[in-house]
């Protein structure tokens, strides 16, 4: 006859082994999709960049100039492929700033502040109207873009985007501004 009391020890340790395997499964799911999940967002990245480098925007971006006179008032702007509320970017010439226009069901606002600057472009070497979103008060997530614009026509620019990733950067899309 078998003794009760050892019965339920060994199921306890069995109990035991069992949980301890589905910890260590779910501590290897996690840290794979640690290493997943970012290798898929940066192959995503490098796949963008190659593609933005690659479009017929890119020639029409290097024949563009540093906007003069600079931008001021109301542009409105066009992405390819986007069908959000963002409806395109008013400047302060004078203040070298500016802001975002997006549509809302209360109208038009202003968000997401910029500073502008000439400089060169972060992929062409080519001067630029810099765009830059790394001020205080902006959401992380997008004080690491930088837009450049270029002039194209009268009234009429070229933007890039940029994300920067530390010391590297990834142009992921084009934009337009006309007045």
């Amino acid at each position: 006859m078998v003794d009760p009391g050892v019965e339920t020890v060994r199921s306890a340790e069995g109990r035991g082994e069992i949980a301890s395997t589905r910890v260590r499964r779910l501590l290897k799911f996690v840290a794979a999709t640690l290493i997943i999940l970012p290798a898929v967002w940066l192959t995503g990245l490098v796949w963008l960049d190659y593609r933005s480098k690659r479009s017929p925007s890119q020639a029409l971006f290097r024949q563009g100039t540093v906007p003069q006179p600079p931008p001021d008032g109301d542009y409105n702007g066009v992405v390819n492929a986007y069908h959000g509320g963002w409806i395109g970017k008013t400047f302060d010439a004078r203040r070298a700033m500016g802001r975002n226009l997006f549509t809302t069901p209360a109208g038009v606002r202003q968000i997401y502040p910029f500073k502008t600057l000439v400089g060169q472009g972060l992929a062409d070497p080519i001067p630029v109207m810099k765009i830059d979103y790394d001020i205080e008060g902006n959401p992380f997530w997008l004080r690491s873009i930088l837009d450049e614009i270029v002039q194209v026509g009268p009234n009429h620019y070229l933007g890039r985007i940029h994300l920067r990733l530390g010391p590297m950067h990834a142009s992921v899309g084009y934009f337009e501004l006309r007045k």
